[in-house]
């Protein structure tokens, strides 16, 4: 493999390493300034964003957040816990379970909005905007890169579960 590869692996490999330390620093600093890691604050927003008139509903919450199911109802759980939203079965369809947000709840993320708000902003102002909007370009095109690959590879490779032998 030429040296170029090589690079190529190390970068994929601390790429997703320092993704990984730089997202968890980002939802530690958030949890400990708002007491709900970013993914919980995510979720409530999502709830409350919904039409009052609309159900919110587990399967709304995982496939907005693209969490596993038993991430969700954990989450659900601390939040319910925290008096932020209150879970009940949907009357018309006792499978569905309807989530809505407390008034706590909606004081919460007002209260909540304002912090992250300025710890995102200080964030912008100490990377810079235009390196960001960069970065987030730069992590789309790597993205639609790696998933156009992968799919041919998957083509090429998998098509058939047989080894080929040469």
């Amino acid at each position: 493999m030429d040296q170029t590869k090589e690079q190529l692996m190390q970068l994929a490999v601390n790429l997703r390493r320092r993704g990984i330390i730089a997202m968890t620093e980002m939802n530690d600093t958030i949890q400990t300034l708002v007491g709900v890691s970013l993914y919980e604050f995510l979720l409530l927003r999502s709830v409350a964003k919904t039409d009052s008139e609309s159900n919110f509903s587990l399967l709304d919450i995982q496939s907005s957040q693209f969490i596993s199911k038993s991430g969700v109802s954990k989450m659900l759980s601390t939040l319910e816990k925290k008096g932020y939203l209150v879970r009940e079965t949907d009357k018309n369809n006792r499978r569905k379970i309807i989530v809505t947000l407390t008034t706590t709840g909606y004081k919460a993320i007002e209260h909540f909005d304002k912090i992250i708000d300025d710890y995102l902003t200080e964030y912008i102002n100490v990377a810079g905007e235009d390196s960001l909007k960069q970065l987030f370009a730069i992590i789309d095109q790597l993205y639609q890169v790696s998933k156009n690959i992968t799919e041919k590879m998957r083509d090429k490779y998998f098509k058939t579960n047989q080894v080929k032998e040469e």
